[in-house]
């Protein structure tokens, strides 16, 4: 089907464009803070996703924007709000009846420059909105050695600030299972000086039973210019948001009936209710030397509840943090340059934790059950150094991590403890530059170290403590080619091969309600982007990315599991698709995405089905006045599939009834109109 869809818009492309011209690729001037190149240029797996590529989408999730980029693989799970993002394995374990007190593991995600991970590694999505987002940048392998701990992967969405004239946009987006999101965007001048403020509401009923999601956000970004080379950033940001989670059914329950949420999620009400500020500042100065200085301050107040478990959980906690980078190029001679990076990130977080016996209705209760401190603190430090002749390029880069723990019981001091992680990553690329073509070759170090809910001791341990003495640090090294560029005029590529090393992988058990660490486990994959542009109305491509995922050595009181596949991770994982600009300003696309089979426990008992869903949407933008009108119509699993959108990583339950299975949407549709005024 897919092929004969990509068959009659070659043919309308041949029939609306006849002429030879030549139509340039779009290409991104600069990637990311810490990469100081174009995407094209960059030694690294890195891609721009630009928000007209997810315009025509729900907004509602990272799924909506990451869904066919090679070795990314995005769960939406119960269709919310709440996803799962894997890249090249590192996030793999985010799943599991512990997820809703932060689901992301091992992917650094900022927002202009700004992180929302915290220092331990964990990552909740509050404050992430893809309706003020201009571009996502994704760095698709191990970035370690500049951003430090639980950066398997760098997911960074940017607004953009640099327009002419004051704006002003209203957007308005509904569909199925009870979905409508509204959201007012400005942007506006101070003299030199450019802002932007947006609010929204988003709001979801869920299709499955107790899987609703409420959120509302308001940010504003700020650039101010000082002088002609210095400017100021400012960054403000608030969130109240409520989710409802519907838990993992058995194999049982989800041929039963799909739509069913897990009993016992049911019944204590599990659910995560987040206020989240955050205000930040940045400073950018640039000489004409060659000079470059950059820093960031920020501040996060957050009060969260939950409850889960059986307990109503509440935590007051603030992150504060800083960092800088320096980096100066010099010119040296016959041609040739280098570059000196120096920098430096440190972050601290710090709360108390109250848990309370579940009162009426999943309520909090007065019965205090626990009374905690946790507080966590990254510190780290790198430098890189890079070396231009002619088409060549080496680079060279290693960073130091210092990362502690600190828990006070205030009830048992027996229990008050410190961990303290330090680990040197380095890395090094060579690169070759053609004319259209970047080549790379890496060899680089990788650092994560548990979240803080991965610490609790498993059930084995018997000596009262607070940290699970079986828990290290995750490290790696990764071993990648790769290349990007184009061709023929309309074509574009971008293909790596990786091996990565791991020692101390980190496996949940119990649904996540503790830890092990996996002594070695191997990755190896390679991924493939293709891109057809044969004119200004027609754009066709895909992505595929395959893998082998293993466990090398692994024993726990739970068994042996050498030679086993990694649980969560698909060996297959693809996308597609095919866009065509009509005259008038009509837009259609068509999209499939979708992945292999894979386990979702060590043992490789419990398996999860392959899928392919099949999207496509109806665009239309015409201008009004000063303004323009853009309304659109999409739908997604047209098909109608029944398919697991994720699956808890060694769930709970007894192995012959796991509770495991995440049913994902069935055909859904959506549509929205936005009126921007310039």
């Amino acid at each position: 089907m897919i092929a004969s869809v990509l068959s009659v818009l070659a043919l309308l492309a041949t029939s609306a464009a006849p002429d030879t011209a030549v139509y340039p690729l779009r290409e991104t001037v600069v990637f990311g803070s810490r990469i100081n190149a174009s995407e094209l240029r960059a030694p690294a797996a890195v891609s721009v996703r630009r928000a007209d590529a997810f315009a025509n989408t729900r907004h509602l999730s990272l799924a909506d924007a990451l869904g066919d980029l090679p070795g990314v693989f995005v769960q939406n799970r119960a269709g919310a709000q709440d996803v799962r993002v894997t890249i090249r394995g590192y996030g793999a374990r985010g799943s599991g009846e512990r997820s809703n007190v932060g689901n992301m593991r091992g992917i650094r995600v900022l927002t202009d420059g700004i992180p929302v991970t915290e220092p331990d590694g964990r990552t909740s999505l509050d404050l992430v909105d893809l309706g003020s987002a201009d571009r996502i940048e994704i760095i698709r392998s191990n970035a370690s050695a500049l951003y430090g701990n639980a950066a398997g992967g760098v997911v960074n969405l940017r607004t953009n600030l640099d327009f002419e004239k004051p704006w002003f946009q209203y957007a308005e987006r509904a569909g199925s299972f009870g979905y409508h999101r509204e959201q007012a965007l400005v942007g506006f001048t101070l003299g030199a000086g450019r802002g932007m403020f947006s609010l929204l509401n988003s709001t979801f009923g869920g299709w499955r039973a107790h899987s609703s999601s409420v959120a509302t956000l308001a940010n504003l970004r700020l650039a101010l210019p000082l002088d002609p080379h210095t400017r100021l950033g400012l960054l403000v940001d608030a969130v109240s948001n409520l989710n409802r989670f519907p838990g993992g059914l058995t194999p049982v329950q989800y041929a039963a009936d799909p739509t069913l949420a897990n009993p016992s999620f049911v019944t204590r009400d599990d659910r995560r209710r987040d206020r989240v500020g955050r205000f930040a500042a940045t400073l950018e100065r640039e000489h004409a030397d060659g000079q470059n200085l950059s820093a960031a301050l920020w501040v996060e107040p957050k009060v969260l509840q939950r409850s889960e478990r059986n307990r109503f959980r509440e935590f007051n906690r603030y992150h504060v943090g800083g960092n800088a980078v320096w980096s100066r190029q010099w010119a040296l001679p016959e041609g040739a340059t280098t570059r000196t990076t120096i920098g430096a990130d440190e972050a601290y977080q710090d709360g108390t934790i109250m848990f309370f016996a579940l009162g009426r209705g999943a309520s909090k209760s007065t019965d205090i059950v626990a009374n905690k401190r946790e507080g966590a603190n990254s510190a780290g430090t790198f430098v890189q150094q890079s070396y231009t002749q002619g088409p060549w390029s080496v680079q060279a880069a290693a960073r130091f991590d210092d990362l502690w723990y600190i828990a006070e019981d205030n009830t048992d001091s027996t229990l008050n403890s410190t961990r303290r992680f330090t680990h040197v990553t380095p890395k090094g690329t060579v690169s070759y530059r053609m004319a259209d073509h970047t080549l790379y070759a890496t060899l680089g170090g990788g650092v994560e170290s548990p979240a803080f809910n991965e610490i609790d001791p498993p059930p084995s341990v018997t000596v009262p403590t607070s940290f699970n003495p079986f828990l290290e640090p995750m490290t790696s090294t990764t071993y990648e080619l790769g290349g990007r560029g184009s061709f023929a005029s309309a074509w574009r590529y971008d293909a790596a091969l990786y091996w990565i090393d791991v020692r101390n992988d980190i496996v949940p058990w119990g649904g996540g309600s503790y830890f092990y660490t996996a002594g070695k486990s191997r990755r190896r994959g390679a991924e493939l982007a293709l891109d057809w542009q044969p004119n200004a109305t027609l754009g066709v491509g895909g992505s595929v990315a395959a893998s082998k995922n293993q466990y090398v050595s692994y024993s726990s009181d739970q068994g042996t599991f050498d030679g086993n596949d990694i649980a969560g991770l698909p060996a297959v994982v693809f996308g597609a698709h095919a866009r065509y600009r009509c005259a008038g300003g009509v837009t259609t696309e068509v999209t499939l995405n979708g992945n292999g089979r894979y386990f979702a426990d060590d043992r490789n008992s419990i398996e999860v089905m392959q899928y392919g869903l099949l999207n496509a949407s109806l665009g239309y933008e015409h201008a009004v006045g000063r303004g323009v009108l853009r309304v659109f119509v999409a739908g997604n699993n047209l098909l109608d599939k029944s398919y697991l959108a994720s699956a808890f990583i060694n769930p709970l339950g007894a192995p012959a009834a796991p509770q495991v299975f995440e049913p994902g949407l069935p055909r859904n549709l959506s549509a929205g109109l936005s009126l921007r005024w310039q």
